[in-house]
């Protein structure tokens, strides 16, 4: 405690304060004491003049003298005299010629003062005097000179002066003591009682402390002093409260926001430049298997285990959110999760600060469950629900790469078209379900009978599709081993099909098309292999069958075709013909049947065996079909407001199987009818054994329904399909037509009159009229009358006719 006293007393204000009055004192005293000085010097030269003055006055008459009468006694008794001043040391007397009558000296005094004399004054001075004798005038007969010596003359200055400044010294010093002392006194030491109080007070309760005024100060400045300090210590309490209330509600609001951060299911983390995480949130920790407080300054680095994107790289883009380059970045990561699950996570990357520094805020998002689902959406546009095999769009981006992969090395691949044979009776008797489970293990045998590189594709229902890439670069090896392929396939899908103990077959129609060839497209050999495929369904199925120039030919021929069928349609270049039906006795016109005509522009007339199965091909049956449907309605309508049409008269459209399995084909029928006034029970539609077969229960159905709107219906070509008794037992069938085919030989033919009968008769019996189409001579006609059929149609009456010429039949 006496140190700390000892050293507040010398380097407190007081001492301070002393130090500089002693140096004010010290500057003041001298400059007072050397302006006392300097006069007394002055004072001091002027006594000097006038005692050299007054010396001279005395001794130059006695010298003055001796020098006339040439007086060596006298001279030498005035230089004695002059010797006997302490402050002359030397005399010279000599007459007006020079000569020097007397001189004399003597050793000067030993002196320490002699330096400051030779520093304010010179050491010693010379004084000359002129001697005349008295009567004479101003002659001069001579002339006496001595020299003083200063310094002696300036001793009594020195005493004087050293008096004076050991005195000023004295009262300099006893200044500064009191001063110091009194500083001490009343300033020192209540400011050192002061800072002790004000040290001992405690900062986290400054409200509870009080500084004590000191002794005899408390309405001083001291006083002023502990009053704004208590003043303040107050105020800090408060403040300091206040900080406590704002520190605990931002603790709170800090807790409360981590929080909700935590809560988040969503990744937050922020991240510095050098790629350190600062902060991490628990969705984030809990990802990477860390705490939040191991994710603090953990490096980027640190996570490679879990990281599969380039690190450096995410550190630059980090490095450029910092510092602004970029306002925010979004990116997608993928991460492998600690069970080793894939993890896609879309993160945004933003600047922000974060207490006093500028770091990257990270907020990730899981999107696995969005991607999985886009990669699936994916699988799917390219792939086959059901067999998970490529699709059409896959088949066609791939072969249009493999297309000019083979152009370009000149090598040779091919495209096999399979379709499976009467795969459709499996669906329709055993259902849907376990066709799906055949066409999987059709796909399954198709893979495994190719390489990995080629390519198997379904394109819809039973149709698949192989490529065959690299075979050869000769193109009859190509196609050698293309074949061998094919059969490869065909064999492996003959074999039997396993399903709930129950085995079942298929067979497979292929058609091979090898590539590249000439500019065909990718969409015109997958149509070649197709027509090669139909080749084999015509030939019998089950078989192998390349594509050739002349199906080229036809497939080039049916496109341009269908091309010319749209024109058609559009311009209304299709025409209806009449062909009348003829009672077998009485020769009368029963009915007729409509048949489709078209009038090309430019080609002219063109059959309908080339065209109508082009219209099957490419759909336009259907809308075809429904303006034959209308045309006739309008044909019907004309003739009874003329009174052409009898009551028992039946006109007959063809209807296509694909236009009659439509879900609105009923709808269509109701709607062309009502918008037209026909006859009741006028209108027949012819349909085919194959329209029968599919689906039983709902043609019937919809035969029911079209028979309830007095639509009746006959059996086209009877005897060429799939005939069965089964059929015409539950079918509203009102007609039975005998194809041209058995009628054409019923003269010559045995057989195909045993079979005519056979039909005329079980016609007959069920209770339907019998038509027989292609009649063209007597015998013909006779033969029929003979087995008992009702009508007939043929060229023997009349061919199909403009709808003009067959009103002459029925007005006839």
């Amino acid at each position: 405690m006496n140190q700390v006293l000892t050293d507040h007393a010398f380097k407190g204000i007081s001492f301070r304060l002393a130090k500089v009055g002693v140096i004010l004192a010290f500057i003041l005293g001298l400059a007072m004491s050397s302006v006392q000085l300097y006069l007394d010097l002055k004072g001091h030269e002027e006594s000097l003049e006038s005692l050299i003055q007054r010396v001279i006055e005395v001794t130059t008459p006695p010298a003055a003298r001796a020098v006339h009468t040439l007086d060596d006694d006298l001279s030498l008794e005035v230089v004695n005299g002059l010797l006997a001043y302490d402050f002359v040391y030397e005399v010279t007397i000599a007459d007006e010629l020079g000569s020097v009558l007397a001189t004399g000296s003597k050793p000067r005094q030993v002196s320490s003062t002699r330096w400051i004399t030779a520093f304010i004054a010179e050491d010693s001075r010379v004084y000359t005097a002129r001697l005349s004798i008295p009567g004479y005038g101003d002659s001069v007969a001579g002339t006496i000179r001595f020299t003083v010596d200063i310094d002696v003359v300036l001793a009594p200055f020195f005493n004087r002066s050293g008096l004076i400044l050991g005195a000023g010294m004295l009262r300099n010093t006893l200044l500064v003591l009191f001063l110091f002392f009194a500083f001490h006194l009343m300033l020192t030491r209540p400011l050192i009682q002061l800072v002790r109080e004000m040290s001992s007070i405690d900062l986290d309760k400054p409200g509870q402390s009080r500084i004590k005024y000191p002794t005899d100060h408390r309405d001083d400045e001291l006083g002023e002093l502990v009053t704004t300090t208590n003043k303040l210590l107050d105020l800090m309490e408060l403040s300091l409260a206040k900080r406590r209330a704002v520190e605990l509600a931002l603790r709170r609001s800090e807790e409360h926001i981590r929080q909700i951060i935590d809560s988040l299911p969503v990744m937050v983390g922020a991240r510095n430049k050098e790629g350190n995480y600062i902060f991490a949130n628990k969705a984030l920790a809990d990802f990477v298997g860390k705490t939040t407080a191991e994710m603090q300054n953990c490096h980027v680095s640190d996570l490679l285990t879990f990281y599969l994107n380039d690190v450096s790289r995410l550190v630059e883009i980090d490095c450029s959110v910092i510092d602004g380059e970029v306002a925010s970045e979004v990116l997608e990561e993928n991460f492998r999760s600690i069970d080793g699950k894939p993890v896609y996570l879309q993160t945004y990357i933003m600047p922000i600060d974060f207490y006093d520094e500028r770091v990257a805020l990270i907020v990730s998002t899981d999107i696995s469950e969005r991607k999985q689902a886009q990669f699936k959406m994916e699988f799917m546009a390219y792939h086959d629900a059901l067999t998970n095999l490529p699709n059409r769009v896959h088949l066609v981006e791939r072969l249009e790469h493999e297309l000019r992969r083979a152009k370009r090395h000149g090598y040779h691949g091919a495209v096999l078209f399979i379709d499976l044979d009467h795969f459709k009776t499996i669906n329709d008797s055993l259902g849907h379900p376990v066709g799906d489970e055949v066409l999987k293990q059709v796909a399954d045998r198709l893979q495994r009978s190719v390489r990995e590189e080629d390519l198997v594709a379904r394109l819809s229902g039973d149709e698949f599709v192989v490529v065959l890439t690299v075979l050869d670069q000769d193109l009859s090896v190509a196609a050698l081993k293309a074949a061998e392929i094919g059969e490869k396939i065909r064999a492996k899908i003959s074999e039997p099909y396993m399903y709930d103990e129950m085995e079942l077959r298929v067979s497979g129609s292929v058609g091979v098309v090898v590539y590249p060839d000439a500019d065909s497209s990718v969409h015109e050999l997958i149509k070649y292999a197709d027509t090669a495929m139909y080749q084999v369904k015509e030939r019998g199925r089950d078989a192998i069958e390349f594509f050739n120039t002349d199906m080229a030919d036809k497939v080039s021929q049916q496109l341009l075709m269908e091309g010319d069928l749209h024109r058609a349609l559009e311009e209304q270049q299709f025409e209806l013909y009449y062909q009348p039906k003829i009672d077998c006795l009485t020769k009368a016109v029963v009915g007729a049947e409509a048949l489709l005509r078209w009038q090309h522009p430019v080609k002219g007339f063109i059959s309908p065996v080339d065209f109508i199965p082009v219209l099957e091909t490419s759909g336009l049956i259907v809308d075809v079909g429904a303006w034959v449907l209308i045309e006739a309605c309008k044909a019907l309508e004309l003739w009874q407001s003329k009174g052409l049409w009898r009551n028992d008269m039946r006109l007959s459209i063809n209807i296509s199987p694909r236009q009659f399995r439509r879900k609105t084909f009923v709808q269509d029928v109701s709607e062309a009818l009502s918008a037209r006034h026909i006859p009741d029970n006028s209108l027949d539609m012819e349909i085919t054994e194959g329209v029968v077969i599919q689906n039983v229960d709902e043609t019937i159905s919809t035969m029911a329904q079209l028979s309830d709107m007095g639509v009746s219906f006959s059996l086209d070509d009877f005897g060429t399909g799939y005939s069965s008794i089964s059929y015409l037992k539950s079918l509203p069938v009102s007609t039975l037509k005998i194809d041209r085919s058995f009628v054409r030989d019923i003269v010559e033919d045995q057989n195909d009159r045993v079979l005519v009968e056979t039909i005329v008769t079980m016609g007959c019996l069920l209770g339907m009229n019998v038509v027989a189409e292609g009649v063209e001579d007597e015998e013909q006609l006779r033969l029929l009358k003979k087995y008992g059929c009702h009508s007939y149609q043929g060229y023997l009456t009349s061919p199909a006719v403009p709808i003009a010429q067959f009103e002459g039949f029925l007005t006839r």
